[in-house]
């Protein structure tokens, strides 16, 4: 029996989506993920399950994935790294439908572009906030398209929970609402929209400010801004992958050759409307980017919106081709021009399992040493605390940073002999200005774990 073509498109649809979600499998076993931000989420959900009380892993909170962790904090890390996993595949799902709704005639390729750039593929393999929060986002685009604003408010709002910052999507989400409707239907649809966004985002944020009062709304900010070259390599190749990037800039230079079809894409007025939604969209997270450079992630909600306005804008040739390199840049790199199938996911896989045998080894160095050591652990200490269940291996403490002089004196007054791990002494300089081995603390002698690419070691 022959499918009709709507039931042929659910079906591949379906079959893309399975694609996906095999594609994150093979790599989830490996602990929470290479950013330390992954251990702080489990270790601040072990807790809520625990105690009930809610606990932020860091400020200003993110109450909806700390919840949602809690659920399998106890449970080995492939659990909740396969949960992030299946948003990944939500998120695939829902950015297919608008390019669908907005004429993308290659929407499936386009989506599965979207999934295999290196932010969102490596996003996808760990217990962080990244990708259920551009999942909500997106869901609420695809509710907005569907001129469904409560529900579009309700998703997004669902998303601030997970990542505040999801909430920036708001305005260009309105922006398209007063470019697609009559101007009286238009502010109702923003103000229900709106209503409904600020609604749940406040009673998401409620443990948070139960917990910590007026006083979450922090976010963290910088001693220093990082070196340009750093910032770069944070906002293109380590988002778009080195192949990616080079046909991003093929796409660039060919311009003139599409000019013509631009112009008449350009010419459809919803095509206008959702190219000013798209470029919206990016310049507020790349604007929130520069101004913290710290994570390739944080420029992750404007990638489905780079390839939206490129998918609309070009002809299919151009993004098809965009889309091939970007499906293969999480696994191609070159190096020295020769290149290697070592790219960013295998990369990452690498440094999990590094990081992984490093929290071991560094555990058992401690427990061998004499008297009582407090180790200067820096980044490693989310893993370390996870693997012990707090900050102490017998007599010996783990601490993350020593803040001043006058606290490095008060651990010798009190007896303690200092030890920082490796590259830890380099961290404790840049943030607090302190010369570790100058001071007296010796290096705990263990190997030095792969570090990620550009990390900030926090």
């Amino acid at each position: 029996m022959r499918l009709s073509a709507p039931a042929r498109e659910r079906l591949a649809l379906a079959l893309a989506a399975l694609a996906v979600l095999l594609t994150r499998l093979p790599w989830i076993a490996s602990g929470y993920g290479s950013d330390p931000d992954g251990y702080r989420v489990v270790i601040a959900a072990r807790q809520i399950a625990r105690s009930g009380v809610y606990e932020a892993s860091r400020l200003p909170g993110f109450p909806v994935y700390e919840y949602l962790t809690a659920l399998s904090a106890s449970a080995a890390p492939w659990v909740s790294n396969a949960v992030t996993a299946l948003f990944s595949v939500a998120a695939f799902v829902c950015f297919a439908l608008i390019a669908r709704e907005l004429g993308v005639r290659q929407y499936l390729l386009i989506a599965l572009a979207f999934a295999m750039t290196p932010v969102v593929y490596l996003s996808s393999c760990c217990t962080m906030d990244y990708i259920p929060a551009a999942a909500l986002q997106l869901a609420a685009t695809y509710a907005v398209l569907r001129r469904r604003p409560l529900l579009a408010g309700l998703l997004l709002g669902l998303g601030v929970g997970c990542r505040i910052t999801a909430g920036a999507l708001a305005l260009p989400l309105c922006l398209w609402m007063l470019l697609s409707a009559a101007p009286r239907i238009a502010l109702r649809q923003c103000l229900v929209f709106g209503s409904t966004l600020l609604l749940v985002s406040v009673l998401c944020f409620l443990p948070v400010l139960r917990r910590y009062g007026a006083d979450f709304f922090v976010f963290y900010d910088n001693a220093s801004y990082p070196l340009l070259d750093v910032v770069y390599s944070r906002a293109l190749p380590l988002v778009w992958g080195q192949l990616g990037l080079l046909a991003l800039l093929a796409l660039l230079c060919a311009a003139p050759g599409y000019y013509r079809f631009t112009r008449t894409a350009l010419a459809d007025p919803r095509t206008r409307h959702a190219l000013a939604l798209a470029m919206v969209a990016i310049a507020l997270y790349l604007v929130a980017f520069l101004r913290l450079p710290d994570e390739a992630g944080y420029l992750l909600p404007a990638v489905p919106f780079v390839l939206l306005a490129i998918a609309l804008l070009t002809p299919r040739w151009a993004a098809g081709t965009l889309a091939l390199a970007l499906m293969l840049s999480s696994w191609l790199v070159f190096d020295h021009g020769v290149p290697s199938l070592d790219g960013p996911i295998v990369e990452d896989h690498l440094v999990r399992e590094s990081q992984q045998r490093s929290t071991r080894a560094v555990i058992d160095a401690v427990a061998r040493l004499p008297g009582r050591a407090a180790i200067v652990s820096g980044w490693v200490l989310p893993r370390i605390t996870l693997a012990l269940d707090g900050n102490r291996e017998g007599p010996h403490q783990f601490i993350y940073l020593v803040e001043d002089l006058d606290d490095y004196q008060h651990y010798r007054a009190d007896g303690w002999q200092l030890y920082y791990l490796p590259g830890v002494d380099l961290y404790e300089s840049q943030a607090h200005d302190l010369e570790l081995a100058e001071l007296g603390a010796r290096e705990l002698a263990v190997p030095r774990e792969r570090q990620r690419s550009a990390s900030t070691g926090e």
